[in-house]
């Protein structure tokens, strides 16, 4: 269970209404829709790799398995119903190693994205489990040749301007 300063050290949930202001569970659903679309990306690059790639594609699969179970039961903590994955999701226009390998890395920079929202909840541990995850997603998608980027999890051109900036 995740606390909340409404909740915290009183071993109830958090509700609905009081994520209201950020509103956490659309989040946490957000990171979850990325998660199951990776477990789908992870699925179809392994079929189609052999050798080692196989296996760091294996790799990343378990992982996002295991986020994506760790989402569902921050929505099932907070009285939400987890969104089921999609039948299908896009996939890349070839199977060249080099096209799955852009695959993974629109995967993981989509995964980071969710997570950099995420990272703007109230409760601590969901800020934790956020900034993990979008640090695993980062570093992934660096292992499929993305750059680092500056600002990891926002848009090619970085976060937006500060208002009065």
């Amino acid at each position: 269970m995740t606390a909340t300063p409404e909740n915290a050290g009183t071993g109830t949930a958090a509700t609905p209404l009081q994520d209201a202001e950020f509103a956490t569970v659309p989040a946490l659903q957000a990171a979850l829709s990325a998660e199951h679309a990776a477990v789908y990306a992870y699925g179809y690059i392994g079929a189609r790799s052999d050798g080692a790639q196989r296996e760091r594609c294996y790799a990343h699969l378990d992982a996002h398995r295991g986020q994506r179970d760790t989402l569902r039961i921050e929505l099932r903590d907070r009285g939400a119903t987890p969104d089921p994955g999609k039948a299908a999701y896009d996939l890349p226009g070839g199977d060249s190693g080099a096209d799955l390998a852009a695959y993974a890395r629109s995967v993981e920079q989509q995964t980071a994205q969710s997570y950099l929202e995420l990272a703007a909840a109230p409760g601590t541990a969901v800020r934790e489990l956020a900034l993990r995850s979008l640090r695993d997603a980062t570093l992934r998608a660096v292992e499929w040749g993305a750059e680092l980027p500056a600002f990891p999890g926002f848009p090619d051109e970085g976060p937006p301007p500060q208002a009065g900036g």
